[in-house]
């Protein structure tokens, strides 16, 4: 793999009946769109983009929800404590990560932000994008005004947004 590398990440539900298993719990299926109890794992894999392919790296089991709250953590916490475990090994090959929207919160891209990764993600649904106000301040009691309105997908302004088209991607 010589080509523009990323790390993907994504967390995968596995179905498993049973009490005993450890970190058995429910988990979010993507296929039934529902929790669903059974395991979880984190896959983090190497994408070659040039070669179209994709090779998995490790797959890490995820903590039910009861083991996480005793160890105060949220899951995602625990996913970026799964990339700086791996990390060192990880920055050799590449600084960007790759993942869904639900990776696309501050939490998470804050926190692999400070071990030297960069993320490469969709906004989610939820995302509220606001202009700058780069105008002159008022001079009145309280706070400076910071942002000049909401953006919307369906009315862009071009002062602001550029389209950006990339080239020789396959």
């Amino acid at each position: 793999m010589d080509g523009l590398l990323a790390i993907a990440i994504d967390p995968s539900y596995i179905s498993k009946s049973g009490k005993k298993t450890p970190h058995i719990g429910t988990f979010w299926s993507g296929c039934a769109s529902s929790m669903k109890h059974g395991l979880e794992i984190m896959g983090l894999a190497l994408v070659d983009v040039y070669a179209n392919s994709c090779m998995m790296l490790r797959a890490h089991q995820t903590p039910s929800t009861g083991e996480l709250k005793l160890r105060n953590l949220t899951l995602v916490q625990h996913y970026i404590a799964v990339i700086k475990r791996y990390k060192k090994e990880l920055l050799k090959v590449t600084d960007i990560v790759v993942a869904d929207a639900f990776f696309s919160i501050r939490p998470f891209v804050d926190g692999i932000k400070e071990c030297g990764f960069h993320l490469v993600s969709r906004f989610r649904d939820t995302a509220s994008l606001y202009y700058v106000y780069t105008g002159p301040r008022s001079h009145k009691p309280g706070r400076p005004k910071t942002l000049d309105g909401k953006s919307t997908t369906r009315n862009l302004t071009s002062l602001v947004w550029q389209s950006c088209i990339l080239k020789d991607l396959r």
